[in-house]
């Protein structure tokens, strides 16, 4: 570690030198281009480390501030919807995204290239990252930034490693903040919607000087629940009407029961009662956020700018969920119950199937007996701070530095749910379980005071407190600190083209996260009977960079023709090195025309709870435990015998000539991060042409074709797929003769085992995350803008899209490759969907403006475990089949009024904004996803409908 650390420093020093030898050719510069170097290095460009130069080779895609307001967003997560590029167009910008995070993060991805334990979209704030948030992942999420505060937000939808490093395979969204703001300014806005509500606050204050602004923001922002119930199309989980299908499979008081392999709801004078769950859940939680922006920058004499920035965040979602639902064995008098067990004094015998059995299965629903009240609690608390100075060394050298400190404190807490061991306690009187590889277990002798009564109101009071303790706490403490050095600069001129310039630096960069779980151990009441896990990660990396901007030709044959070259190289003390390089230009032929091009290699790091806390890769998620086949992540492994000739020997296995199905087979799986990752790695090119007609002024046109490549992605690997891989073998390890006890421990050394291993194991599965998917993927963005004025007033005419037209994947060096392009389901945190645009249309006169947008999604196949129509598979790769779902448009509306003349304020602007005007429903999809989605698809659809927003800004 300390020779790269050195190398890093050697380099900076190098950029000093660099600096210092051109110093002359910089103090010959004409005072003219002085002045305009200064003022080009105040702006902020993604993309790039050389201030005031944009992007070469790239599409860079802006969101400004006039958009911003237009667009009637109140939060960051609102804010993205209006680029197509990023996923989740029509999704409701509340909640968790593409994170699956208990704690409410939200994780933009640009293209749907990859999410969940890591992401391929690196998130900045003026250039710089921000502290990563989650209980169970490692995903920087932009909603701590003050929406108010916002000046753009700048999307780069290339590889940009060799400047930023990790995470930015799939691009840079860059969120830039206002500066040298002088006075304040107030915006609040109230919405409302069927059974919904929101109400947004935000203030910004700034004072400007001579040598220097200070600025303050606060969002205020409080977003209700949305009732399952309130929506038609998730009200209920029989989706039979819609043309799905019936998920309810739970009842309430009575119970059904089930005996002799046949399951009875109706018995003696009971009919069970149908208990449909989505009746207490919410599809999306109740959302309280506070966001403080502090910015102060002043400059001390004439070469000295020093800057900082600070951010305080808090969030809190609280979700309403189901009670739950378990099934257990009951015995009455004339049983013999198995070992532990006990006669329930609460046993009525009945009739079923022409016999009447002395013990059954009772199927129970809690949400009868208990009503509403559990729910699922995420929060985050984040504090951001950022110094920075900048020292000029001449009119054209200036050295940079600067650092970060980042920390989040995210939870869940779970409360109120049954408690499945108390459960069992109370029907039968014995629970067990398996705690530190030692199976251990709790009995208690049955009577009226401890025992559930399933057909009346016996059940005591204690025992109804014991079958809802079952408290559940999740925490995580993430930190990040930064330290950076940047010398940059002009090298010399080029005659008739411009300066050359250089930028040289390293980074110093921490990370830590430390988890707290606590859970019940199942073998009783939470609050007697619960686990501890305390895991610690860690991780040091070392950057060093350089880029170097070439202007070839400026003003001679050609308009101009640009070269930028850049590289990176990252250490990283838990897995090694990465080298990244890229190379861009710009040509225009003529003013008005600009062809570009561009080539990177990118990467990824292993998130630290991916990699884990120790070899074996220890995460809160890690664990060994027995499981039978069918039980498999993705269902039950068919194996070729060219591959696993011995499992036509193992018990339970059904083989053809060519393969077995190991639905039947009992073995051990293996779960959790993996010690040996390595960094995901992409490769990504890009051509497009950006037109800007002199001859029609205010036309702009840009078209990009994009290529990317992700090898190597980290997920857990399921057998349906990943056995499909010759190489990708050694994750299934069959013992005809059954795993040893050594083999077993083994295989989970390092790891706790957090299940039974009750019988003998005949194969071992290795479900770690491992480097075993690889993407290719294609497509085109394009947008255009044409803003023209007449008599009647100003007009603006504008629209973007991204058409993807190739999303390839394959698992293993040679597996089998399939595509999933035009789908949502297949892949869970990221759909695949074609076509996403939106469109829109503005008109201003005076003090009056309105804005019309339409968002556009194109359809596609639904290839979830729930379609319909079930996904057909030929050695575990889908071929076919899947639910199709139809194309989906909303229109959203903003009015704005400017009253500017009022006393005392600058301006005060009254406006309206209607998203989804038309109030229309999501596509019907059947999925029925336990306190969440129900009849439509939470990756693209937006469940709330009409939501009408009144709100006044005024300036003072």
């Amino acid at each position: 570690m300390k020779g790269k650390t050195r190398f890093v420093v050697q380099m900076s020093i190098l950029a000093a030198g660099v600096a210092m030898a051109s110093t002359a050719q910089a103090q010959s510069d004409t005072a003219a281009k002085a002045s305009e170097t200064t003022g080009a290095a105040d702006i902020i460009v993604t993309g790039s480390s050389l201030k005031g130069v944009a992007p070469v080779g790239s599409n860079l895609t802006t969101v400004g501030r006039a958009e911003l307001e237009s667009s009637g967003a109140q939060t960051v997560q609102q804010v993205l919807k209006s680029v197509p590029a990023v996923v989740g167009l029509q999704a409701p910008g509340q909640g968790a995204f593409g994170s699956a995070d208990g704690s409410g993060t939200n994780a933009p991805t640009i293209h749907g290239l990859g999410a969940s334990a890591s992401n391929s979209t690196l998130i900045l704030m003026n250039g710089h990252r921000i502290p990563t948030s989650g209980i169970n992942h490692v995903l920087a999420d932009p909603n701590i930034i003050a929406p108010i505060a916002l000046e753009r937000v700048e999307v780069l939808a290339d590889g940009a490693s060799s400047v930023y490093g990790s995470d930015a395979v799939a691009g840079v969204i860059n969120f830039i903040t206002r500066k040298k703001f002088n006075g304040l300014e107030v915006n609040v806005q109230k919405g409302f919607a069927s059974n919904y509500k929101t109400f947004n606050a935000g203030v910004l204050g700034g004072k400007t000087w001579d040598t220097g602004s200070f600025l303050l923001a606060y969002n205020y922002s409080n977003r209700s629940n949305l009732a399952a119930s309130s929506r038609s199309f998730s009200r209920s989980g029989n989706l039979t009407g819609l043309g799905g299908s019936n998920f309810v499979t739970s009842r309430c008081a009575p119970p059904s029961l089930t005996s002799g392999g046949a399951t009875y709801y109706s018995y003696g004078s009971y009919t069970a009662s149908n208990c449909d769950p989505t009746s207490t859940w919410d599809i999306l939680p109740s959302e309280k956020r506070h966001n403080v922006y502090a910015q102060v920058m002043q400059d001390v004499g004439d070469k000295l700018h020093l800057s900082a920035d600070f951010i305080y965040a808090n969030r809190k979602n609280v979700q309403n969920v189901t009670r739950g639902s378990a099934s257990a064995t009951i015995y009455g008098n004339g049983s013999t119950p198995l070992a532990g067990r006990s006669i329930n004094p609460y046993f009525q015998a009945f009739n079923l199937g022409g016999t009447t059995p002395t013990s059954y299965t009772a199927n129970w629903d809690a949400d009868q007996m208990f009503g509403p009240g559990a729910t699922i609690t995420g929060s985050a608390e984040d504090i951001y701070m950022h110094l920075d100075a900048t020292y000029d060394l001449t009119s054209a050298w200036s050295i940079n530095v600067g650092g970060i400190y980042g920390r989040d404190n995210s939870q869940q807490v779970n409360q109120g749910q049954l408690n499945t061991s108390a459960f069992n306690l109370a029907a039968n009187g014995f629970t067990s379980a398996s705690i530190n590889g030692v199976t251990q277990s709790v009995s208690q002798t049955l009577t009226t005071a401890n025992a559930i009564d399933f057909w009346g109101n016996g059940t005591s009071a204690a025992t109804r407190a014991a079958l809802i303790d079952n408290n559940q706490l999740q925490s995580a403490h993430q930190t990040m600190r930064n330290a950076y050095l940047k010398v940059s600069g002009e090298l010399f001129d080029i005659p008739h083209a411009g300066a050359v310039k250089l930028a040289v630096g390293g980074e110093l960069t921490g990370y830590g996260l430390h988890q707290d779980i606590v859970r019940p151990n199942n073998l009783g009441v939470a609050s007697q009977n619960s686990q501890y896990l305390s895991i610690d990660y860690k991780r040091n990396v070392a950057s060093a960079y350089a880029e170097l901007y070439v202007p070839i030709i400026k003003d001679g044959f050609v308009k101009s023709l640009d070269l930028n070259i850049s590289g990176r190289f990252d250490h990283y003390n838990d897995f090694g090195n990465t080298t990244n390089p890229k190379i861009a230009a710009n040509f225009e032929p003529v003013r008005g025309i600009k062809f570009r091009a561009n080539w990177a290699r990118s990467f990824v790091a292993p998130a630290l709870t991916s990699i884990g806390s120790n070899a074996a890769g220890l995460t809160g998620e890690s664990g060994f435990a027995g499981v039978l086949g069918s039980a498999l992540p993705g269902g039950a492994p068919v194996v070729s015998l060219a591959s696993f000739p011995t499992a036509a020997n193992l018990p339970g296995a059904v083989c053809s000539a060519t393969a077995c199905n190991l639905g039947g087979v009992y073995g051990v799986q293996v779960s959790g991060g993996n010690g040996k990752l390595k960094a995901q790695k992409g490769e990504a090119w890009s051509i497009g042409v950006d037109l800007t007609p002199v001859q029609v002024p205010g036309l702009r046109l840009s078209v990009t074709y994009w290529s990317n490549k992700l090898k190597g992605g980290i997920t857990a690997p399921q057998p349906a797929l990943a056995l499909g891989s010759a190489d990708l073998a050694y994750l299934m390890q069959i013992y005809p003769a059954g795993a040893t006890a050594g083999q077993v421990a083994t295989a989970g050394a390092g790891l706790p085992q957090t299940g039974a291993i009750s019988q003998t194991a005949y194969y071992i599965y290795n479900y770690q995350q491992a480097n075993v998917l690889n993407l290719d993927v294609a497509g085109l963005d394009v947008s255009g803008s044409y803003r023209f004025d007449t008599s009647f007033g100003k007009f603006n005419l504008g629209a973007s899209f991204t058409r993807k037209v190739k999303f390839d994947q394959y698992f293993g060096d040679n597996g089998t490759k399939f595509s999933v392009l035009g789908t949502s389901g297949f892949n869970t945190t990221f759909p695949s969907v074609k076509f996403e645009g939106r469109f829109n249309l503005g008109y201003d006169k005076g003090p009056f403006s309105a804005d019309v947008f339409y968002n556009y999604l194109g359809g596609y196949t639904y290839w979830g475990s729930s379609a319909v129509n079930p996904v057909t598979r030929t050695n575990g790769v889908p071929t076919g089949g899947g639910d199709k779902i139809s194309a989906f448009g909303t229109v959203d509306l903003h009015v704005s009024y400017k009253l500017d003349k009022l006393p005392a304020l600058r301006d005060a602007t009254f406006y309206v904004d209607v998203t989804n005007l038309a109030n229309k429903m999501p596509p019907f999809v059947n999925t029925y996803t336990t306190n969440g989605a129900v009849g439509y698809d939470a990756l693209n659809g937006n469940p709330i409908g009409r939501v009408v927003n009144l709100g006044i800004r005024a300036k003072f």
